[in-house]
């Protein structure tokens, strides 16, 4: 951590006293305010910006001359509310009332070190390691770079080398360069483009979706910088909410850094920046360009007569087939070069992952408001006083502390990623109780003690400490070779920050590190917000590493195109499954997904939304809805009202309401309609598929064999996890096509909403469900032989709409008292086409399934059949589709 030239001495005595409480002060006893802020805090940084939003609004940004500027630059990426403030107390309310974001964060943070900085010259940073806005380098000047690069580095640049020479005269440099996690990615790209692009007269364009992978870039070009002469200068920016505005890129610049949403919201100046025939685009973390910002660069680069975009990924095994027109047609179906994880692991320049995961069982849900929901909605993360009741669960303090304890030898070199800066202290001071040599480095220290970051990280690395907690001040560019281990105390659903974290501990014993790194994922009970309970599904390259190369747990190659967060997820559900569900257990992989791009705070995330067949015409139906309100109608949206409504006759399993919520607060954020991606995969290998394949074909044993061999793909590794578990369920799925009454497996309902003329019967209303089901109470005590009157504690109703799968479905809650439940009929058959006989005894059919809470057991037949003329009701039902021409089955 470089020292900084700060002081608070510029800072009046109000401010001084209100930052001071935030951080401990309490009074004379702990002596001046100023002096007391100074030992505690050594420089403003955004964690202390975070607990001190309020403070500073209250006493420094009111005097303060630059809080208009402040304002003018969120304004410009568009952050904070809606006002365009005139005075200085209207700009700090625009301030108070932004949402405490990195962005604004930083913003502040940046203007308290100017002011607090005394001695700096004009144009000098405050940091050694700081990465300015725009820099304007003297390239003789800049200092050469000692790092020596790998042999699978220089590999990766001959490779590059002869497709940029191929492309001289093709016109066309389109690929991939992948690279996993800790294997210097950013740099082999960046010395590349300095040597071969930049030296040559060419201008970059490095597009990213986060700040700090914007301002890694940007470092790396300024530490290469020397190896662009025989350049005289480099000028270098970089474009976000947080540095230079779009209108600020000068054609002189010869690099930009850019956030792609900042680019897409001005297309008159991307498409200005486009055309310039001498440019090269790089697109950092290419597994993300399935978002529409991404896609229009490349699209429009298509149209040119010179194309050259090269995708940097770690993890191309996340995308999935159907977006093939990322990777495999967005960058030309070329990879240009790839290492493996597991090369790098072999050859010890990367430690082997080993991943521990710690079910704390703490109910990380409880206490959740209204404002934590519509945080979470609106920006895909916590919000901090969400994460702050997560860091004092008692319970779960205790079980990582004593996880620790019970594997201090195994784990060694231990860094701890905390919550907030009072968990970490908590966690700290727990350690050191039970005689770990310990402490913590935050922005601040809210219990008064001692502690300069830098003093304490260099303890940790020099030995004198075994476990360093920390509030994300150690992710990049601390360097700490022989760490052993990375606890994962803090919830995220990030994947940059998650790599961040575990890179800590990836370095190799080749480069000083240690041969095993553990990853220690503690994870929470989430009942609602189940994708939020599996962290490392973020990084799937990671989690394939961590078995041996020879594990028949290892999940396919890099290129096998599957959404991998969304299928190892569903996959850690299904483990949890009693063993005589094994046959079903695929039935719980979605048959597709929808893609939503957010934008927050001029960064970007993509998320997957599952979707199962079943469910498709409800969603389709959902976002017809949403694409014909207008923004006003958007907002005023209720779950009770019409969503509710389009969902209703969605069968089990539903979409997850906060699915549903995302989608609406997608639209309601003037998100385009996302598009479908099917996952082809799934009817290759889903056993009730291919037992409908076997039984049609009348396949032989020694085919049959041979077909489930060929159709145990990738896929299906994640259910059934060797070959006689898979041909099990494809066994068990052919006896049910045989013996149907003894069938697990039911169909699902699809409604549907737009049925022609041609597909109804004669409309109704028909039959009146009440009455004919009072006639079948007293029927149905006769043919049970019981003296009392038939328990009814169900509903019955119809569909709104007319569904297919099925006539009549039958629900009830385990444990539910008898003739509990729902009962749903098919909309379809309320029709004088149906004669009263029929429908009688279909609620007959699925009231039995209530009283006896049983399937199409031989006791259910039995009891089925004392119905009179059921035979004659099973005719009806069956030839439907013969008699009326209708296509439902």
């Amino acid at each position: 951590m470089p020292a900084y030239r700060f002081s608070w001495d510029p800072f009046d005595d109000g401010t001084v006293r209100a930052l001071a409480e935030v951080v401990g002060y309490e009074g004379p006893d702990d002596g001046a305010p100023r002096e007391y802020l100074a030992r505690r805090v050594k420089r403003p940084t955004p964690e202390l910006i975070r607990e001190a939003g309020d403070a500073l609004c209250r006493t420094w940004l009111l005097d303060y001359s630059g809080t208009k500027h402040i304002v003018e630059r969120l304004r410009d990426a568009n952050i904070g509310p809606g006002s365009r403030p005139r005075t200085q107390r209207g700009y700090v309310g625009f301030l108070r009332d932004a949402r405490n974001s990195g962005s604004l964060r930083r913003e502040i943070c940046d203007a308290m070190l100017r002011f607090g900085d005394m001695d700096r010259q004009d144009g000098e940073p405050d940091d050694p390691d700081f990465t300015p806005r725009l820099a304007i380098l003297d390239v003789a000047a800049q200092p050469d770079d000692p790092r020596r690069p790998h042999d699978y580095q220089r590999e990766a640049w001959d490779r590059l080398s002869r497709h940029l020479a191929e492309s001289e005269s093709t016109g066309r440099f389109q690929g991939l360069l992948v690279m996993p996690t800790g294997s210097g990615k950013t740099f082999t790209a960046v010395r590349w483009l300095m040597e071969h692009v930049v030296a040559q007269g060419r201008r970059v364009l490095w597009l990213a979706h986060r700040h700090e992978l914007l301002t890694h870039a940007a470092s790396e070009f300024h530490r290469l910088a020397r190896l662009a002469a025989p350049r005289d200068r480099l000028r270098v920016r970089i474009v976000s909410g947080q540095h230079c505005a779009t209108t600020q890129i000068d054609p002189e610049d010869d690099i930009v850094v850019a956030s792609v949403y900042s680019l897409a919201r001005r297309e008159d100046i991307r498409e200005r920046l486009l055309t310039d025939p001498r440019l090269f685009v790089v697109i950092d973390e290419a597994h993300h360009a399935p978002a529409k910002s991404y896609r229009d660069v490349i699209h429009f680069l298509e149209g040119r007569k010179q194309m050259r975009v090269l995708g940097l990924t770690a993890t191309p095994t996340r995308t999935q087939e159907t977006e093939r027109p990322l990777l495999r047609k967005l960058f030309g179906g070329n990879v240009f070069f790839q290492v493996e994880l597991q090369r790098l692991i072999e050859r010890g320049i990367l430690s082997r992952p080993r991943i521990v995961h710690v079910r704390t069982e703490a109910d990380v849900e409880e206490g959740v408001t209204d404002a934590d929901l519509a945080h979470l909605s609106r920006f895909g993360e916590l919000s901090e006083e969400w994460l702050a009741r997560i860091g004092q669960l008692a319970e779960r303090n205790r079980a990582i502390v004593a996880h620790y304890l019970e594997n201090r030898d195994r784990y060694g070199k231990t860094l701890v990623f905390a919550v907030n800066v009072s968990h970490a202290a908590l966690l700290a001071e727990d350690l050191r109780q039970h005689g770990v040599r310990a402490d913590y480095v935050a922005s601040y220290r809210p219990d008064g003690t001692d502690g300069e970051p830098t003093e304490l990280i260099q303890r940790f690395r020099e030995g004198h400490l075994d476990v360093l907690v920390n509030v994300q001040m150690v992710t990049e560019g601390v360097d700490v070779p022989d760490m052993q281990s990375v606890f994962l105390t803090r919830p995220t659903a990030s994947e940059i920050l998650l790599r961040q974290m575990i890179g800590r501990a990836l370095r190799g014993p080749a480069a000083g590190g240690t041969r095993e790194a553990y990853l220690v994922s503690f994870e929470d009970h989430w009942a609602r917000f189940r994708d939020w309970a599996s962290p490392m599904d973020l990084v799937p390259d990671i989690e394939d590493a961590a078995e041996e190369p020879d594990s028949p747990h290892r999940l396919g190659k890099a290129m096998d195109a599957l959404p991998w967060e969304l299928i190892r997820a569903t996959a850690a559900r299904i483990r949890t499954l009693s063993a005589d569900l094994k046959a079903d257990a695929f039935e719980a992989i979605p048959h597709g997904w929808y893609l939503l791009e957010e934008v927050a705070d001029d960064e970007g995330s993509t998320e997957t939304l599952p979707v199962y067949a079943h469910q498709r015409p409800c969603w389709e139906a959902l976002l017809d809805h949403l694409e014909s309100l207008s923004p006003e109608a958007l907002a005023e949206l209720r779950f009770e009202g019409q969503v509710d409504e389009l969902f209703d006759d969605c069968d089990d399993p539903r979409p997850a309401a906060h699915d549903i919520a995302r989608m609406v607060a997608h639209f309601a954020r003037g998100g385009p309609r996302p598009e479908y991606n099917d996952l082809e995969e799934r009817d290759r290998c889903d056993p009730y598929v291919l037992a409908k394949d076997i039984w049609d074909r009348d396949l032989g044993e020694r085919d049959r064999a041979d077909l489930m061999e060929a159709r145990y793909t990738t896929l299906a590794r994640t259910i059934y996890p060797n070959l006689r578990e898979f041909r099990a369920a494809v066994e068990d799925a052919l006896h049910e096509l045989r013996y149907p009454d003894e069938a697990t497996h039911r169909p699902r309902a699809v409604p549907i909403f737009h049925p022609a003329p041609e597909d109804q019967l004669t409309p109704g209303p028909a039959h009146d469900l009440d009455s004919v089901f009072q006639e079948v109470l007293e029927v149905g005590g006769e043919l049970l032989g019981v003296a009392e009157p038939l328990p009814a504690g169900f509903t019955c109703e119809w569909t709104r709409r007319i569904v297919k799968g099925w006539y009549g479905i039958a629900n009830w809650d385990p444990g539910a008292p008898i003739a509990h439940g729902r009962i749903r009929i098919n909309r379809l058959l309320d029709s004088p086409d149906i004669d009263a006989n029929t429908m009688r005894f279909l609620l007959w059919h699925e009231y039995l399934h209530l009283y006896l809470q049983q399937g199409h057991t031989p006791t259910f037949r039995e009891l089925e059949r004392k119905w009179l003329g059921h035979i004659e009701a099973y005719r009806v039902l069956h030839n439907l589709n013969e008699r009326f021409g209708i296509q439902y089955w």
